[in-house]
């Protein structure tokens, strides 16, 4: 009885230990951000044809909305780097506070990928941590945001 017992709490902590934490993606205070930076790559490339700078608030707080309430997981950051350099082609959301003229660091940001997939390089706003990927696929969502956002690209 304690030899199964024994296998029983070792399987128990291997399973604690291989599940995965999820989460409900999160933006307590939209107000951060007035400049949202798109930018797609293709093929392992991109341009500044392939980029658009947005700074109206509004548009800024509905795509926010948007991915917030998804349903994703805690991933480290060579995993969210491993996924990015297997998919050469995504869009890239990078949102700043304060001069839109300096886009070296956002203060948030994800990539959506084109089966649907959205990884997030934060989990709240400021820290990247614990970079996030959705459970399930969301398609819709990019098409939602180019449209509102005019991207044509």
């Amino acid at each position: 009885m304690k030899k199964v017992s024994f296998i029983l709490i070792i399987l128990f902590g291997l399973l604690c230990a291989c599940s995965t934490e999820e989460k409900t993606v999160q933006i307590d205070n939209k107000d951060f951000a007035d400049t949202l930076y798109v930018q797609k790559v293709e093929n392992n490339f991109t341009s500044d044809k392939l980029a658009k700078m947005i700074e109206d608030t509004e548009k800024i707080k509905q795509v926010l909305s948007k991915v917030e309430g998804l349903e994703a997981e805690k991933i480290d950051n060579d995993e969210l780097i491993r996924i990015l350099e297997n998919h050469d082609s995504y869009y890239m959301f990078g949102f700043f506070e304060g001069d839109s003229t300096n886009i070296q660091k956002e203060d948030y940001g994800f990539q959506i990928l084109e089966d649907g997939t959205i990884l997030f390089n934060y989990d709240q706003v400021d820290n990247s941590d614990h970079p996030l990927v959705t459970v399930d696929t969301h398609k819709d969502i990019l098409e939602d945001m180019k449209e509102m956002l005019e991207i044509t690209f």
